[in-house]
């Protein structure tokens, strides 16, 4: 459609395409995004400002702004350098250390000021979501190399584009009220008021009438929160509108829904396509069956929201019972060795022992297992950096204290870490043990162990890739453990891929597959299962092969560098 024209500045993309796909004939425009200098200490930046909207502003309908959504990029020695220079203008906006980040919006915002001024000159509507008011200050400077000349300094906010902004402090909150009586708007506001989030208040503007101050009657509070502040207007400029909100956290379908229902109603003239025929939507006119249908659909609405608070509720229990999977990658202390139990518990281990529960006093194992084999002592660790060869041998001397209290040698020691804990376990060192401390391990006969490989081992029981049966077995051994499944017989290390790694090449090295067959497949430590779906020797289809190269279509996808293995029956 041709009117509304619609400006956008600083929507998040779903929002503007979702407006563009409604057929609304929208420019997708920008204050400008956030410019990640990095500056270090002594180092500066000349910045210039970055951003899209049309030349003809003042012919724009509506003025879409959200003032809290920003981008940020880096800086690039390019963006900000003047190429097609006429006027000869050598000045530039300076960013030097300690900002490290250039926020061009604030200034941006000020140049567009004169533009929506001749916006509000006819009928037209801006519609904000807040933010902050945080005052931004600039050095203008002439470009001089490592010299720069200063040009004075001014100071600007985000708010400059919106003309006479009550704004009285910053506030942050989410309990919110809906105060407005505009039908349309003040339904709107209810429908979304559970999602408001507000940063920034705003006072009622005061007018003379009788020589006293009373509330000017061109502005009009919509949202208000607990306190009775206002966070969210409506008020007359000129001939426009222009309407200030709390934040939401999806702008999409609110702007969709402003535009269809909202907007007409209170502005129709720039809205000649919306409102013909708007009438139609009184109840008095509804066709035959449609109040009927109506009814229909809010009862399906209200199913599906039951139907989603009770999925919400299955997916709170869920993490609840498997929070401790999550504990394991996070926590140190008593909360990692008490999700550890919790791991252990469900491999199946009997009488697993909270040492701390029996002695607090004693800094000695963090968990003790009487198992047929003999003691099982355990330590488990968290901590931000990687195992010092102290911490790794530490339970050498508690194996062995335990060895002479018990009269006999079935003790197994087994050191548990949960390493650098502050990063994403696939970002992590792994594992974080060194050749010596490994070898040493060997040697002293004890076990090393990360918590990453307990929560990998999770999910590969689960696939059935490893019994509880061969993981607690796997327990006792020295070393670094390892949780592989048994009787493996290695094939060959896949090097060419087709299709996407749906089709591999293997050398079976007089080793006999057939379709159907379970191929297992390694990848950093990390085992899965797949079907051999077809086999090709030589470009023929075969049932079977056991020598030489041969082509396998695969049920899942594979990757470069992968082991592959099958299993040999016990």
């Amino acid at each position: 459609m041709e009117r509304p024209k619609i400006l956008s500045l600083n929507l998040q993309p779903s929002s503007s395409k979702a407006i563009t796909d409604k057929g609304y004939n929208l420019y997708v425009g920008s204050l400008g995004k956030l410019v990640n200098t990095l500056n270090k200490e002594h180092e500066f930046k000349y910045c210039l400002l970055n951003y899209d909207y049309p030349e003809n502003i003042h012919e724009y309908d509506i003025v879409l702004l959200d003032l809290d959504f920003v981008e940020t990029i880096g800086y690039n020695p390019i963006e900000n350098k003047r190429t097609e220079n006429i006027s000869g203008n050598n000045t530039y906006l300076l960013c030097k250390y300690p900002q490290t980040i250039f926020d061009p919006r604030p200034l941006t915002s000020d140049i567009l000021l004169e533009q929506v001024h001749e916006i509000i000159k006819r009928d037209s509507i801006i519609v904000a979501f807040q933010s902050k008011l945080i005052d931004v200050k600039y050095r203008v400077v002439k470009e001089n190399g490592n010299r720069p000349i200063d040009n004075g300094s001014e100071e600007k906010n985000i708010y400059e584009i919106i003309p006479s902004v009550p704004f009285l402090k910053n506030k942050v909150g989410k309990e919110t009220k809906v105060v407005a009586s505009n039908g349309e708007l003040a339904g709107l506001l209810n429908k979304y008021n559970s999602e408001f989030t507000y940063q920034a208040t705003f006072y009622h503007p005061a007018v003379w009438k009788d020589n006293t101050q009373v509330p000017a009657d061109y502005f009009v509070p919509l949202v208000i929160n607990q306190d009775g502040e206002i966070v969210s207007y409506i008020m007359r400029a000129g001939k426009g509108i222009i309407i200030v909100l709390p934040n939401l956290e999806v702008t999409s379908n609110f702007f969709i829904e402003f535009l269809e229902v909202v907007g007409p109603s209170l502005m129709p003239s720039i809205f000649p396509e919306s409102v013909k025929g708007s009438w139609k939507e009184n109840p008095e006119y509804f066709l035959p069956n449609h109040d009927e249908l109506l009814e229909q659909k809010r009862l399906l609405q209200e199913e599906f929201q039951q139907k989603i608070e009770q999925k919400d509720s299955e997916i709170n229990a869920n993490l609840s019972k498997y929070k401790f999977l999550h504990d394991l990658l996070l926590d140190t202390g008593d909360n990692l060795v008490s999700a550890t139990i919790n791991f252990l518990d469900w491999l199946g281990f009997q009488n697993v022992i909270d040492m701390d529960d029996q002695d607090p006093e004693t800094l000695e194992e963090d968990i003790q297992i009487e198992t047929e084999k003999g003691l099982l002592v355990i330590e488990v660790k968290g901590i931000g950096g990687t195992s010092k060869d102290t911490e790794c041998s530490q339970i050498s001397k508690i194996r062995y204290r335990r060895a002479e209290e018990r009269g006999k040698f079935d003790v197994f020691g087994l050191y548990i870490v949960n390493h650098q804990r502050h990063l994403p376990p696939n970002n992590r060192e792994n594992p974080p043990f060194t050749k010596e401390q490994i070898r040493d391990a060997i040697n002293d006969k004890r076990g090393l162990l990360t918590t990453y490989q307990l929560f990998k081992l999770y999910f590969s029981i689960q696939k059935s890739l490893i019994t509880k049966e061969e993981a607690r077995e796997a327990i006792y051994s020295y070393g670094l453990v390892e949780f592989k499944p048994a009787n493996l017989q290695f094939i060959d290390t896949i090097t060419e891929i087709f299709l996407e790694g749906s089709v591999f090449i293997l050398n079976l090295n007089d080793n006999e597959i057939k379709i159907g067959d379970k191929l297992y497949i390694e990848r950093n430590g990390i085992f899965e299962i797949i079907e051999i779906k077809g086999l090709q020797v030589d470009d023929a289809d075969v049932q079977t092969a056991n020598s030489g190269e041969v082509g396998i279509k695969s049920s899942s996808k594979v990757k470069k560098k992968s082991l592959v293995y099958i299993k040999n029956l016990p």
